[in-house]
């Protein structure tokens, strides 16, 4: 990882969305608890995954990540724009939850309104505008 764990640790205590264990919604009384979407930077919808259990799982995120890079040709890289895009990268590389093709091709940036919420040496690493090649692209 590009910065150390201790920072990763902080930034996701601090997040509600990287609280895989609290529950936004009740399953007791709702079949759904939300939607999450996977848009391209013209802000449209590419996929949507109907969420079924009780605060955000990583694994929606994972299932739209592959959705999409099953459709994609194998030369093709991508950045990613999420919320907790630091959780989600120290995931899929300690867990091994992507294929290193699929890791190898994906550069995981943090929404701008997110991204100072976040430690700073967070924000150096991720912060969109601070990546090459998500030019001035805020993830909102």
């Amino acid at each position: 990882m590009k910065i150390p764990m201790s920072v990763l640790n902080a930034c996701g205590d601090s997040f509600v969305a990287a609280d895989e264990k609290r529950e936004k919604a009740s399953t007791h009384y709702f079949a759904d608890t939300g939607l999450m979407a996977m848009l391209c930077r013209h802000d449209r919808v590419l996929w949507l995954v109907n969420m079924t259990s009780a605060g955000e799982k990583q694994y929606y995120a994972l299932a739209l990540l592959q959705r999409l890079f099953d459709h994609l040709p194998s030369d093709m890289s991508v950045g990613l724009l999420y919320d907790i895009g630091c959780q989600l990268e120290r995931s899929c590389r300690k867990w091994r939850f992507l294929s290193g093709a699929v890791l190898s091709r994906l550069h995981f940036a943090i929404a701008v309104f997110h991204a100072y919420g976040h430690q700073w040496a967070c924000q150096v690493v991720y912060h969109p505008w601070k990546c090459v090649g998500f030019g001035l692209s805020d993830g909102e």
